[in-house]
Order: structure tokens, then C-alpha cells, then sequence
């Protein structure tokens, strides 16, 4: 399993004032294969905490394949159109944006007015699980909070 952490995030507004918090995952890569993630509020989780830890704010899952069976290029998802002309869609392994809404958790916090919110994500490859280290790969991680 692959533990990540965020530095404390600011919000603009107290939790008390919220009426929905949603953090942003930003160009999610998923080109290390499929996997799970859960995601808490908190950034003194155990390795083994699960949905019912008392921080746990929601969880995903990302499919993807591992290996290419295709030809040379088939799985590079960088290489963009090939031509102005190029009408297929986005490569299927291109970095997918992903957004949570962790409102439910975020007002079960025990400290009533949260300035800054720390986000840890657990996340383990469906095969192996042992190997996750480096499965959850992202450009950034944003807190939206809607009043």
C-alpha cells in the first residue's frame, strides 16, 4: 500500500459555514495499472485504518491495464494527434481529473472551525498490492469549499 500526505491546506471559510468541501485531484496519472484509493482528513492514519475510521472521507477506484498488447506507441499517451486532421478521442491512459466531495467528513472533524485540512490517501494496486508504491501519481491537490 502507498500512503500519501498533503501539507495542511487552507480554507478559505470555517467548516461551520460550509455547505459542500470537495478536494480536487489534478492530472490523476493511471498509467501504473488499476487501483484503489481511500482517502482521510486526518494525517495520523494507521497504515490499517479502513471506512470506519472515524477520519475517512471517501473512497475510488481507477482502472487501467498494465502491459501493452499493442503495437510500438499504442500505449503512449503523450504523443497527442497525429494531424489537424485527427479526430479520435483522448488516449485512454491520459490523466483524468478527479473530484471528491469529503463535506460529510469534513463536518464530522472534531474541532468545530478547521482552517486547514490534511489529506492522507491510502492507495493499492488490485494486483499486487504489495508493489503500490508510486501507483497514485498527480500534478496537485486543491480544497474547494462552496458557502
Amino acid at each position: 500500500m502507498q500512503r500519501w500526505r498533503s501539507k495542511p491546506l487552507s480554507l478559505p471559510i470555517e467548516t461551520a459555514r460550509v455547505t459542500r468541501l470537495d478536494i480536487e485531484l489534478e492530472e490523476l496519472r493511471r498509467d501504473e495499472g488499476s487501483f484503489s484509493a481511500f482517502v482521510f482528513l486526518d494525517d495520523h492514519v494507521p497504515p490499517d485504518a479502513g471506512r470506519d475510521y472515524p477520519t475517512f472521507a471517501a473512497a475510488f477506484s481507477v482502472f487501467a491495464h498494465t502491459r501493452c498488447w499493442s503495437g510500438e506507441g499504442h500505449c503512449d499517451w503523450k504523443r497527442g494527434p497525429v494531424s489537424a486532421f485527427d479526430q479520435r478521442p483522448e488516449h485512454h491512459l491520459t490523466p483524468i481529473n478527479i473530484t471528491i466531495d469529503v463535506t460529510d467528513a469534513a463536518k464530522r472533524l472534531p474541532t468545530p472551525t478547521v482552517d486547514q485540512l490534511v489529506v492522507t490517501i491510502h492507495a493499492a494496486r488490485l494486483e499486487e498490492p504489495e508493489l503500490a508504491e508510486g501507483v497514485i501519481r498527480f500534478a496537485s491537490l486543491t480544497a474547494v469549499a462552496y458557502q
